[in-house]
């Protein structure tokens, strides 16, 4: 019971902080930030666990992406010294809105590498994920895009 409400107690600490961490993001305008409210008006629409998605994101994806989604901010044309590509933002004002579903969902569990051999990053995957948990983090992170970039990419691969 006691770890039980430590774990809540630390998610809503981590919600706070990445709430907290997305108004000070420099990228975004403050119109196209997401609230709280909308985030869970989202989650209880589609009926999927963002919190968990959200859980999942921080533990196996906020060390390279960052907390509030950011990437690194050399990612279009910085390499680190290996000479392998940065982390884009998955925020919503990088690419990752431009992919489908399923390509999305390969990247988390398979790497960039499955999708593109010739890429040059250190995007493993995780293949320990299940797939509700892959489809959980992807929720979690359209829900930190603006509005009118859900829109789009809702238009684009709805159906």
């Amino acid at each position: 019971m006691i770890k039980k409400i430590i774990i809540s107690i630390l998610i809503l600490f981590s919600i706070i902080v990445i709430g907290w961490m997305q108004f000070k993001d420099p990228y975004m305008e403050s119109s196209e930030r997401t609230g709280d409210d909308e985030v869970m008006a989202l989650a209880m629409a589609k009926d999927l666990d963002i919190f968990q998605g959200m859980e999942l994101y921080t533990n196996n994806c906020a060390s390279c992406h960052t907390g509030n989604l950011t990437g690194n901010p050399e990612w279009k044309s910085g390499v680190d010294d290996d000479g392998q590509r940065l982390p884009p933002p998955l925020n919503g004002t990088g690419h990752t809105w431009h992919h489908a579903p399923q390509q999305l969902f390969d990247i988390i569990r398979y790497g960039y590498k499955k999708t593109n051999p010739d890429y040059q990053g250190k995007m493993l995957g995780n293949e320990n994920l299940t797939d509700d948990e892959i489809w959980s983090i992807l929720e979690y992170i359209k829900t930190m895009w603006p509005e009118n970039i859900r829109a789009k990419y809702d238009a684009n691969f709805s159906g």
